[in-house]
């Protein structure tokens, strides 16, 4: 048994924006830690990942965010390392991992060797910080795809010193949302395979590395020589049925016998938004010309300042198409661990709210497909693609839904025969209640599993 007798676990995620998927998920872990008397510490990773813009910003309304449930923390002055800032990291990504910078072979000897400094640096405040805290569990999520070969390296010299230190057994999750081989293919982000420089997985006594799916499992056992196993975890939902929601519709002048379909997505152009602004003009031009008085609404709900030539594309498209009144906009949505006194409502009410949940991705963008686990959860239809991970996450355990047919090389609008499949099935109540009570059922029974049993607690 280990010495640490302390329950307080540290979640470093690598992700750098005040809420993401990741952080939701990240969320569920502590919830149930915070059962078990648990406090969980929260680093965002504004200092790890650079290319959000938020290097050395200082938490404000993140706080907030998380208050009920993670204390923010960061490394102290982590400038005060020698080359750890944003034009080095910049440098070192591009020189090693977008191979965007060419350098000969002395540079990159100098370069590895300036890497290998900071880095060690780096695991020894990493150290100090857990030891300050009395850390007994650590969860990293997202670290090894390479945003920052630095803190990567760091953080695995940093589980090794610690776990020596403290006589540790497996306190360590390292969870992989996304890798190289399912994320930013088409632009190279993080160059060609076999992405060389970027840090493998370590054989190590401290670590369960984790992946959402057995894709990425196998792929990522491969890429290490198989010399780690990795364990495979689905995200988890509430099924517990016992919350007071709102109904939004009248806030977005919304009548109750009108569609409304609801998209909880970032507004960028991987997600594929304008699918859903194409399937509305479609379905509003259906219900016209069957004198249906029904209109169909969608609600994005999604940050319009993460990529602004995105939104402002979208707009245009809705406008050109006619449907601009029936496109709404309303902003990034905490989901209701993370609502604030400010927040209006939060992502649970519009699902509430909504008939219809949209997941119309691109093909190989998404790993997993939160949205369609919340719809389940919440007992609402959901519609989708059939990107790459769908059937593996959800299609082969007999989930039920409108299904967009893509592949790699076939990924644009919706065709005739979705978008008439898609009206057929909302104008068909009864069709629609089944549906639900199905997928809420079998997922309340493969929905529900965690990676808390890694974590070794009594």
């Amino acid at each position: 048994m280990h010495e640490r007798q302390e329950k307080n676990a540290m979640f470093i995620s690598f992700d750098a924006v005040s809420v993401s998927g990741i952080t939701v998920e990240a969320m569920k872990i502590a919830k149930r830690l915070q059962a078990c008397g648990f406090r969980s510490y929260l680093d965002l990773g504004y200092d790890i990942k650079i290319d959000k813009g938020n290097f050395n910003k200082p938490y404000q309304h993140e706080h907030d965010i998380y208050r009920d449930v993670f204390t923010l923390v960061r490394l102290d002055d982590i400038t005060s390392i020698p080359d750890y800032h944003p034009a080095f990291l910049d440098y070192a990504h591009a020189a090693l991992i977008g191979q965007k910078t060419p350098i000969d072979e002395q540079e990159k000897a100098a370069l590895l060797h300036t890497i290998a400094l900071t880095a060690r640096q780096l695991a020894d405040r990493l150290v100090a910080q857990w030891e300050a805290l009395a850390v007994s569990h650590v969860v990293v999520e997202n670290g090894t795809l390479p945003e920052n070969i630095i803190y990567t390296k760091a953080l695995y010299l940093a589980i090794e010193d610690y776990g020596r230190r403290y006589r540790l057994t497996r306190f360590v999750i390292w969870r992989d949302h996304d890798l190289m081989w399912n994320s930013e293919k088409k632009v190279l982000k993080y160059g060609p395979p076999p992405y060389s420089h970027a840090i493998k997985p370590i054989p190590s006594k401290y670590i369960t590395y984790v992946t959402l799916n057995h894709d990425l499992k196998q792929k990522l056992e491969a890429w290490c020589n198989h010399d780690v196993h990795v364990e495979v975890k689905k995200n988890t939902y509430d099924f517990s049925d016992s919350h007071e929601r709102t109904n939004v519709r009248k806030q977005m002048n919304i009548r109750d016998n009108d569609l409304l379909i609801a998209r909880t997505t970032r507004i960028i152009p991987q997600k594929r938004l304008d699918r859903d602004i194409m399937l509305i003009s479609r379905l509003n031009d259906l219900f016209i010309r069957n004198h249906n008085t029904r209109r169909a609404y969608l609600a994005i709900a999604g940050n319009e300042y993460e990529n602004p030539s995105c939104y402002l594309q979208l707009a245009k498209l809705a406008q050109e198409l006619n449907v601009l009144p029936y496109v709404k906009f309303v902003g990034m949505l905490p989901h209701v661990d993370m609502r604030s006194e400010n927040d209006a409502f939060c992502i649970e009410d519009l699902y509430h709210s909504c008939d219809l949940v949209s997941f119309l991705t691109s093909y190989d963008y998404d790993s997993y497909g939160n949205p369609i686990g919340e719809a389940i959860s919440c007992r609402r239809c959901y519609i989708t693609t059939r990107y790459e991970y769908y059937h593996e996450v959800y299609g082969r355990h007999g989930f039920e839904a409108p299904v967009m047919p893509i592949s790699e090389l076939q990924d644009g609008p919706p065709n005739d025969e979705f978008i008439q499949e898609v009206y057929r099935f909302i104008n068909n109540k009864e069709q629609m209640k089944r549906v639900a009570e199905k997928n809420y059922a079998l997922g309340k029974r493969i929905l529900s599993n965690n990676v808390m049993e890694f974590l070794n607690i009594s």
